[in-house]
């Protein structure tokens, strides 16, 4: 049986609030507080197949179900995410009913959005990663940086560099945070993923159950997201930020898309993953998840 997550303290460390604050991610009033997530130690060798066999997941705390991101209503289908880690990666695994699995989108940084697909986020120190994973496993990966943090610290050559990324978006959130950069020519080193349907692949007359999704992010791989004293592997107590999302379509008899919704974690008020205060908080913990759970 998962553990719930009613028994961790909704307190966050002072070190994280003053983080918090420094970069303007003080929250949005009249919601409610992102959950809280203990992400303990894999008790074995986490093998990225799709499956989820091992028992570390299944002793794991899984986030869930999703929520409308707009409303924080209940959604149609359930969908569910939980965290591990060890000395070498980070892992996430993914849960997702889903009656009508289909996929088209296979070259790498495409427009998996317009399939089933599902993201993650996590937020560094001025910057952030946004990785969108679909039925195929196709991955659309972006790292994105915030200009103010730049420009206050006056590193303006670290500016100049982003101007000249080959491929790149910029954004800007009204309200919410200053413009930022999104550069496609960083993949993350050792992103490993994998997914497995239970069910058929792009057959509307089937009713399929669902599909899950499995993902590995070495340490030494968010050495870019780090530009402060931050741990890597993490130290016991260390808390980064975290959002998972999944945008679910509906399609008709003839398999064109009527209606398309965005799910997440916890309620965001707006269609907007971009947002880091609404992502929940990540306590690394270096009890083993064997031990934790059995009291040992």
């Amino acid at each position: 049986m998962s553990r719930p997550l009613e028994y961790i303290p909704d307190e966050i460390p002072e070190s994280v609030k003053q983080r918090e604050i420094e970069n303007g991610h003080q929250g949005r009033r009249g919601l409610p507080k992102p959950p809280v997530y203990p992400c303990y130690k894999a008790s074995e060798p986490i093998i990225v197949d799709g499956k989820l066999d091992e028992q570390a997941w299944q002793k794991a705390a899984w986030m869930g179900p999703f929520v409308d991101m707009e409303k924080g209503t209940s959604v149609e289908y359930d969908t569910r995410v939980a965290f591990l880690w060890d000395d070498t990666s980070f892992y996430a695994g993914f849960k997702l009913e889903e009656p009508d699995i289909f996929g088209f989108e296979t070259t790498r940084d495409g427009r998996v959005s317009a399939d089933g697909e599902l993201e993650l986020f996590i937020l560094g120190d001025g910057v952030y990663y946004e990785l969108q994973l679909n039925t195929l496993n196709t991955a659309y990966e972006v790292f994105w940086t915030w200009f103010q943090p730049l420009a206050e610290a006056g590193k303006l050559d670290r500016l100049d560099g982003l101007f000249k990324t080959r491929r790149a978006i910029y954004g800007n959130l009204e309200d919410d945070y200053p413009g930022r950069h999104g550069s496609f020519d960083w993949d993350f080193p050792g992103l490993q993923t994998a997914i497995q349907i239970e069910g058929s692949l792009n057959c509307r007359s089937i009713k399929d159950q669902g599909w899950t999704a499995e993902m590995a992010l070495p340490w030494s791989g968010w050495t870019d997201l780090v530009h402060s004293d931050r741990a890597l592997p993490p130290r016991n107590g260390d808390t980064w930020r975290m959002g998972c999302s999944r945008v679910q379509h509906w399609r008709d008899d003839q398999s064109l898309v009527t209606r398309s919704r965005d799910w997440s974690i916890c309620q965001h008020g707006k269609v907007q993953m971009h947002v880091p205060d609404r992502w929940p908080y990540v306590v690394f913990n270096e009890q083993t998840i064997d031990i934790t759970i059995n009291g040992g």
